[in-house]
């Protein structure tokens, strides 16, 4: 008779094969697939180590592990959800997945905002920073945009799980466009835009090619989205309202003049958690 393997063995198992195939954080992967494999948390699956596997079990392994390692499809994909500022999110390939430095913009936001203030994301997505801010501030009142229905579907329904979809107004269309007649009422412009110059691209982790590359791809110079976003940013902001951007790497001088220009002032960047200048604030004068 076969000796069935443990959760142990499976584990280890698992990492080398994920480890063959590049894959950077292969143990934690291993790890978050099997749990969802046997339907348990990772907490679940370190309390039940020697527990032996069954063959449908670990058939359902090898599918995710194989997306996983040869086609290099992301971990939140294959769990149709990623973590992002203690929230629970809904995810799929129509939507980019939410990086933890993206939280540093989140905070940047909740720090500088009234806390009543009318505030528009430009490019929701999954939701994840308009729904993060509506519940770190609870009278803040959102509008948000996205160029694509797939990824307002997301957004809406993490904004019913979250509890906040009657805060949150979602909206389709490109850039401003949804928002036309509404210049110069919100205190906050927020977005994470596409900023990847078009020739990075395939130069990029494999794990990228599932991603929208509506959401990644920033044109020759990775300013293509970001300098009418700026520009048109003004417009709808209030006398003394405050424009929070995300950014590319080296992007700062070139948004900081952009924004000058725009007529923006205070211009400031911020650095990331590897310490790279990421994200982008200024403000619209107060007059």
């Amino acid at each position: 008779m076969t000796k069935l393997l443990t959760v142990r063995e499976i584990i280890s198992r698992s990492t080398e094969y994920l480890k063959g195939h590049g894959v950077d954080t292969a143990r934690l992967d291993s790890e978050l697939l099997l749990a969802e494999a046997l339907n348990l948390t990772r907490i679940q699956l370190y309390l039940q180590l020697e527990r032996p596997l069954q063959e449908e079990e670990l058939a359902r392994l090898r599918q995710l592990l194989g997306k996983r390692g040869k086609q290099r499809v992301p971990v939140a994909y294959l769990l149709g959800k990623k973590e992002f500022y203690g929230l629970d999110l809904a995810v799929s390939p129509q939507v980019l997945i939410p990086r933890p430095e993206t939280e540093l913009l989140v905070e940047l936001v909740a720090k500088k905002a009234p806390s009543s203030a009318r505030l528009l994301e430009v490019g929701i997505g999954s939701g994840a920073i308009s729904i993060s801010l509506a519940k770190a501030l609870p009278e803040l009142k959102i509008w948000a945009t996205d160029l694509s229905r797939e990824a307002l579907l997301i957004a809406q329904e993490n904004c019913q799980r979250h509890q906040v979809a009657e805060r949150i107004q979602l909206l389709e269309g490109d850039l401003f466009a949804p928002v036309l007649g509404k210049e110069g009422f919100f205190e906050v412009v927020v977005a994470n835009p596409p900023y990847i110059p078009h020739s990075q691209l395939p130069t990029l982790a494999p794990e990228l090619r599932h991603e929208p590359q509506l959401a990644l791809d920033g044109g020759p110079d990775g300013l293509s989205v970001l300098e009418p976003l700026v520009r048109e940013a003004y417009t709808y902001l209030a006398p003394g309202g405050l424009l929070a951007l995300e950014l590319g790497e080296g992007q700062g001088e070139a948004v900081t003049a952009i924004a000058t220009k725009a007529g923006f002032v205070e211009p400031s960047c911020h650095n990331d958690y590897s310490g790279f200048e990421r994200f982008f604030i200024a403000w619209r004068p107060n007059r």
